[in-house]
């Protein structure tokens, strides 16, 4: 009951983040075609017209419907695998190539260390969303018949965005790292870079790696709704057409950032289109703190067992032999520190 205590969070929140895309999946593929669409008009028992599209929130369409009569909850279970997926795979590329980079820079000569880190340097003060924002608006008119090579280039840009960031925060802790007396002794021994990095460094960050990854998981979800905001979609744009001639720019796909944007207009007339992706955005980036939240847990405990675990003088006393000793007495006198009094190494040859 303790262990599942201690993995609680991770376990909430991966159960929510996994729920969201089976279920999404499972509604593209078996429920999407079953569910008959809103009606367009909306009659009463008198038979009197009372209201048209957009619906309000209901206990028949929980999430109301939008201009186009469009369920917006079904919208934005269908939009969570790609949402959800395209967070997961940036914020996984992002650690590979930022983790291993970053490994590298860490042992990079000063001189030219002085040189690029204040480059990198650079993009913490610049919102990601500034630079990636003429790459995006370029994108977002290609046609539909190249819309998966379009999503591979905005994935791709996705990634890249963090990388420098993520590498110069990554090579200054492996640079700390490399301070530790150990790694002091190997290169006094004669290690080399490639196999401290090997033995040393990659061990280390391994342990850090699944932290980093939902960290930049979360990034990801803040960016995407960012580029939605400035009307920038993944997968590009389609353009919908209402009833009286005016036309409304929409994601090809319902991916939850794109809904906020394109419905942007709709927040002080038909707001709950809007509130539908809001809330799964919030109860996503809240999943994700969960895993975060436990994993920074398990990490503390480690080190805090780490800390208390004692020092075994039994292998040391085992390891002596009366060669070591000028006597018997001595031996037992070395016996009784062990057992009253435990010292290191140094304490007992010393005495």
């Amino acid at each position: 009951m303790i262990k599942i205590k201690k993995y609680l969070p991770i376990i909430i929140g991966s159960f929510i983040i996994l729920g969201l895309i089976t279920f999404s999946f499972i509604y593209t593929y078996f429920i999407k075609d079953t569910i008959k669409p809103a009606p367009a008009l909306l009659y009463n028992a008198e038979g009197k017209l009372v209201d048209t599209y957009g619906y309000p929130p209901s206990w028949k369409y929980l999430l109301g419907v939008d201009r186009f009569g469009r369920d917006v909850f079904w919208m934005v279970i269908d939009g969570a695998k790609y949402t959800l997926s395209i967070a997961i795979v940036v914020g996984f590329m992002r650690v590979i190539f930022g983790g291993l980079l970053g490994a590298f820079f860490g042992f990079m000569n000063q001189r030219l260390l002085k040189i690029i880190e204040p480059i990198l340097n650079a993009f913490r003060y610049v919102p990601a969303v500034i630079i990636i924002f003429p790459f995006f608006e370029k994108l977002n008119d290609v046609p539909e018949a190249v819309k998966e090579k379009t999503i591979a280039i905005q994935i791709s840009l996705l990634i890249i965005i963090s990388i420098p960031v993520l590498m110069n925060s990554i090579s200054e802790e492996v640079r700390d790292f490399l301070k530790n007396d150990f790694i002091t002794s190997s290169k006094v021994i004669g290690a080399r870079n490639g196999w401290i990095r090997r033995k040393h460094v990659i061990p280390y960050l391994r342990s850090r790696i699944l932290l980093l990854f939902v960290q930049q998981t979360i990034q990801t979800l803040f960016l995407l709704t960012q580029l939605g905001v400035f009307k920038l979609f993944i997968g590009g744009v389609k353009v919908l057409y209402l009833d009286l001639g005016v036309d409304r720019p929409m994601s090809q796909a319902n991916e939850w950032s794109a809904m906020i944007g394109a419905n942007y207009i709709e927040l002080s007339i038909d707001s709950w289109v809007i509130i539908g992706p809001s809330i799964a955005f919030i109860v996503s980036i809240f999943a994700f703190n969960l895993i975060k939240l436990g994993i920074e847990r398990l990490m503390e405990n480690q080190t805090v067992q780490k800390k208390k675990q004692p020092i075994n003088n039994e292998g040391l006393y085992n390891g002596l032999n009366d060669f070591d000793f000028v006597n018997k007495e001595k031996l037992n006198e070395v016996s009784r520190i062990v057992d009253n009094e435990p010292k290191s190494s140094r304490q007992l040859v010393t005495r």
